[in-house]
């Protein structure tokens, strides 16, 4: 099965050894590699829908995979018991509802347990939720798929929240990785609708972030 950028980096970042959930499974394909590879020895996949849960069955099943996996129905981290896993991996969702996901289970607010998210949409939302949560960013990579970037994350918990800077926010430990202007391109006209919208006393710190930000590309 072939893995798209976003679920190569994904998979590279679950710690090898380790029992692993892949929330949100899809067709199983994340399951599949990190099973086929031999880097998880057990993954827990989980989806809130019959539909993909079943054909992931058949996709693991056909890879001769099945008696690795557990397939669960049910809604985000619900499906988990603290202690099953060491790595989960959220992929493909937007950030409110990985935020509600891990809210929901306060077992993840463990040094024990490591976060790997893929996020589909405000990246910068879910990094400052991150840092304010207590949660560190220990690795993260660029992914480019479906004619856009994204990013990848592995975090885990120490317990040290900190206010991070737009900076951070909006880049994260990108800079001077492939592809990283590229990405800021990307994420700068959000900011700049974001701006558009805000109330005038927060007007000037995102002026200066934007200048800040821009500053970068011309560099």
């Amino acid at each position: 099965m072939h893995l798209d950028a976003r679920l190569r980096a994904a998979a590279e970042l679950v710690r090898p050894g380790h029992p692993a959930a892949d929330i949100g499974c899809d067709h199983g394909i994340l399951t599949a590699a990190l099973l086929g590879s031999g880097r998880c020895p057990r993954v827990i996949a989980a989806d809130l829908r019959p539909m993909p849960l079943s054909v992931a069955e058949r996709n693991l099943t056909a890879k001769g995979l099945i008696h690795k996996a557990d397939l669960r129905l049910g809604d985000g981290l619900s499906v988990l018991q603290p202690g099953e896993v060491q790595d989960v991996i959220i992929a493909g969702m937007g950030t409110e509802t990985i935020i509600q996901i891990l809210e929901a289970a306060r077992w993840v607010f463990d040094p024990a347990v490591r976060l790997v998210l893929v996020p589909a949409t405000k990246h910068s939302i879910l990094r400052r939720w991150l840092r304010r949560s207590g949660f560190a960013m220990v690795e993260e990579r660029l992914a480019h798929a479906n004619g856009r970037w994204y990013t990848v994350i592995a975090a885990e918990y120490t317990g040290e929240a900190e206010e991070p800077t737009g900076r951070f926010c909006i880049l994260g430990h990108l800079e001077g990785a492939e592809g990283w202007q590229s990405y800021l391109r990307q994420q700068l006209p959000k900011l700049q609708k974001y701006r558009i919208g805000a109330p005038g006393p927060e007007r000037e710190p995102i002026d200066r972030l934007l200048a800040e930000l821009e500053g970068l590309l011309e560099g």
